[in-house]
């Protein structure tokens, strides 16, 4: 898939990197030489010193893309069970029961989804706070926004 990347102003990255800040996304880098967008279907990304940086959906929603968590990017985090892992690959949101460990968040925070192997499963955006999980609780937790393989993934 061809992608046209589209050289934006540092003034215009870094409000989309504020606006990411507001969704508890944190960056490694103070500074950056070059910031472009690469507008696809229903979302933009937006790469920084043509690195996928963050994911920005048309309804508000900003995270992460996997390729930087951890390199330049960092959110909070959930552990899922093994028996969760298959479906959230998938494509299926996380749910209550499968999440085993969780940092603290907000709702409609970026939040990265791991294995209790600690490999990155997915990332997405919290339905609820985090003081809303409770052992043996039910319901969506995180909407699966961006996972291993899928067109976001590919497209680098």
């Amino acid at each position: 898939m061809k992608v046209k990347r589209i050289p934006i102003r540092r003034k215009e990255a870094k409000k989309i990197l504020e606006d990411a800040k507001q969704k508890g996304i944190t960056f490694s880098f103070e500074k950056f030489n070059l910031a472009e967008i690469v507008e696809l279907q229903e979302e933009k990304l937006l790469l920084i010193d043509a690195n996928p940086t963050l994911i920005i959906f048309n309804d508000g929603k900003i995270i992460p893309h996997m390729l930087s968590l951890g390199k330049t990017t960092k959110c909070p985090a959930v552990m899922i069970d093994e028996n969760a892992v298959n479906p959230v690959l998938n494509g299926a949101d996380v749910m209550m029961p499968g999440i085993v460990k969780f940092n603290s968040f907000k709702k409609d925070d970026a939040v990265a989804i791991f294995s209790k192997e600690l490999m990155l499963i997915a990332v997405g955006a919290a339905l609820v706070n985090s003081s809303e999980i409770v052992t043996g609780g039910k319901g969506k937790v995180i909407k699966n926004l961006h996972r291993k393989g899928d067109r976001l993934y590919l497209t680098f």
